[in-house]
């Protein structure tokens, strides 16, 4: 079987890189990379699965829009005392414990970790516990339920609720192409293609304001790999590239504006080791 495994007493970490570009309220770059530390451990309620234990390690961001460049890095000393640093350390130092089921599906999970101060920077994007929790699911999201050969392949089909309000649709085809070498490590390659669609709704313009409406999202193109290693039996690396039109409503009577959105996010595992 092609199946990622964590192992009960190691350690797993990853780096996720994401990259969005956007014309949305004129030309934006977003670039969001973060290092995740993943302990694994026996699940002690009698049940198959495991318990991980995640926290980021590192946390870089890069935001630009309308000639604004907003940076941070979490490593520098120099940035954790600015408004900016304030306000993305608020979050990142939150830990969450997952319970895992035999599937690597999430049964649960529980923030913990250090509180941090609130933010000074209400409004700005903020990344922790929410991009640990997208890690810990998307890792054996794919790969195939049952032994594969070569050239077969598989359909996901789904839906993801998105906020309080909306969902999007999706449908994914994966192939298993065979073994590849990937930073001299021995993997199998899987490759997928698909498209997302669906509706999602607008933030508020102030508390307490009405709802902005709906913003209606195409998926023209969606296509990335997945690199399973057979050795450590864990995702080695995978690459998602979203092309998306985003259906932005006008003014009462005008027909939404479409607004193109490109995003590729990849997750890398750095290494696999025994829990100090």
């Amino acid at each position: 079987m092609i199946l990622p495994e964590f192992l009960p007493g190691h350690t797993y970490r990853f780096v996720t890189r994401t990259e969005l570009r956007t014309s949305l309220g004129g030309a934006g770059n977003a670039f969001v990379e973060q290092q995740a530390r993943l302990d694994a451990g026996v699940r002690v309620d009698g049940k198959k699965g495991i318990v991980i234990k995640a926290r980021s390690e590192r946390l870089d961001v890069q935001l630009q829009s309308g000639g604004r460049t907003i940076t941070y890095h979490s490593l520098k000393p120099e940035d954790r005392g600015t408004l900016v640093g304030r306000h993305f350390e608020a979050a990142l130092y939150r830990s969450v414990d997952f319970t895992l089921n035999e599937d690597l599906r999430v049964a649960s999970a529980v923030e913990g970790g250090r509180i941090g101060p609130e933010t000074p920077l209400p409004g700005l994007p903020q990344f922790g516990p929410d991009e640990l929790q997208q890690l810990v699911g998307t890792i054996p999201q794919g790969f195939p339920a049952k032994p594969v050969h070569p050239g077969d392949t598989w359909t996901l089909q789904g839906m993801r609720s998105v906020g309080s309000a909306g969902s999007l649709t999706f449908e994914i085809t994966y192939r298993f192409t065979g073994p590849v070498t990937f930073e001299e490590n021995q993997c199998l390659n899987i490759e997928f293609a698909g498209h997302l669609s669906g509706d999602v709704p607008l933030p508020a313009a102030a508390e307490g304001a009405p709802d902005a409406g709906v913003m209606g999202v195409q998926g023209h193109g969606l296509t990335g790999r997945l690199l399973y290693d057979p050795l450590d039996r864990m995702l080695r690396f995978s690459e998602q590239r979203i092309s998306l039109a985003l259906a932005l409503p006008g003014p009462e009577g005008a027909s939404a504006t479409p607004v193109p959105v490109e995003q590729t996010t990849t997750i890398r595992l750095l290494h696999v080791v025994a829990t100090p």
